[in-house]
């Protein structure tokens, strides 16, 4: 089997309704690209039949790879399940939802070429309840107060990463995890 060129590390819950559009975008997005690619998806032990999914593209395509919890560990323990597995000179790190774009792939991809090891994607309009953008507003400002830290809230894990720099964070092996913050650390 081939190294891929490009690995997608995408943590699951609770979005069985759009993984075959997240896969047929990602696919279609990543082949304009480079056809040596795998795509991780790391089911978060979701209530919603999610994993079916999963082993089904598996079963269609030997470029997806499933990863399986036995309970619901959170989402920065599963993208670093997604992480230890991924094999590419670039590791792409994006949410199940679409509310990640795979068609913005090739911009991130592109400026990466330019010769950055990170590119982070920003988010400008979120599609979360009002209760949630509070809640995530009042994490930001506590994670930046907490880490003398300006946390950029419109940056999440959508990104493009130099396996080098993913191969520093997967050391980090704290308890306490939020990949945006270990990247920054790196």
């Amino acid at each position: 089997m081939n190294i891929p060129h490009i690995s997608v590390v995408v943590p699951v819950y609770g979005c069985r309704e759009c993984l075959c559009m997240l896969y047929e975008r990602l696919k279609a997005s990543l082949e304009k690209i480079n056809p040596d690619f795998e795509v991780i998806l790391v089911n978060d032990s979701s209530p919603d039949e999610s994993w079916s999914a999963i082993t089904e593209l598996c079963q269609m395509d030997k470029r997806v790879v499933g990863i399986n919890f036995s309970r619901n560990f959170g989402q920065h323990y599963a993208i670093t399940a997604g992480l230890d597995r991924a094999r590419g000179e670039w590791i792409i790190v994006m949410d199940c939802d679409l509310q990640d774009r795979p068609e913005e792939i090739g911009k991130l991809y592109a400026k990466a070429c330019e010769g950055y090891d990170v590119v982070f994607a920003q988010r400008l309009k979120r599609q979360d309840n009002f209760f949630k953008k509070i809640a995530s507003k009042m994490f930001h400002s506590t994670l930046s107060y907490l880490t003398d830290t300006e946390i950029d809230a419109s940056i999440a894990n959508f990104g493009i990463y130099r396996k080098n720099v993913i191969e520093s964070v997967v050391q980090m092996r704290e308890q306490l995890r939020w990949f945006p913050t270990f990247v920054n650390w790196v």
